[in-house]
């Protein structure tokens, strides 16, 4: 299991609090479950490799490679700030990278519990366990992407109580 990260920005201007997070609120990032303050997209390339075993295919090889694509805002102004402004952006920036590194990390566990699963399985054709992985692979991607639902309904709760959307009077 391999992974690789790009790094992406998403500037947001202002220089207070207040237009800050009016700017974030107005005009967000268009994230995978609506509007978002960042994001990350994961990006899947399954290897696999199969043969016969006696009367039986098996898994030779599996492997999963993701690229995530991370988009973390990213203060324009931030020369601009106060010194307390700048401080309360910090705190919720970090915030941000936080929340999707978390994500990032769900995937990957997610990544290698399909792997390890994928490993023992067997059909009675290659074709069919070809086949068979796919879709387990498929199946283990759509249940790995709604346990991030919850996740991210929780976090939206705990990211208003920073002290930037508190300053902002939001």
């Amino acid at each position: 299991m391999t992974s690789s990260v790009e790094n992406r920005t998403h500037p947001v201007p202002g220089a207070t609090a207040r237009a800050v997070v009016r700017h974030m609120l107005r005009h967000p990032f268009p994230g995978d479950h609506g509007a978002a303050f960042a994001n990350i997209r994961p990006h899947y390339r399954l290897t696999l490799d199969v043969g016969d075993s006696g009367r039986l295919c098996r898994v030779k090889d599996v492997g999963v490679s993701i690229r995530f694509v991370v988009t973390l805002p990213v203060a324009a102004d931030r020369a601009r700030m106060t010194g307390g402004v700048r401080a309360a952006w910090d705190e919720f920036a970090g915030f941000a990278r936080r929340h999707e590194e978390t994500h990032k990390q769900s995937y990957l566990s997610c990544s290698r519990a399909f792997v390890s699963r994928a490993r023992t399985a067997t059909a009675t054709t290659c074709s069919g366990l070809r086949s068979e992985v796919r879709k387990m692979f498929d199946e283990a991607r759509r249940s790995c992407e709604a346990r991030q639902v919850p996740f991210d309904r929780q976090q939206s709760l705990s990211v208003r109580r920073l002290r930037l959307f508190d300053m902002a009077g939001y």
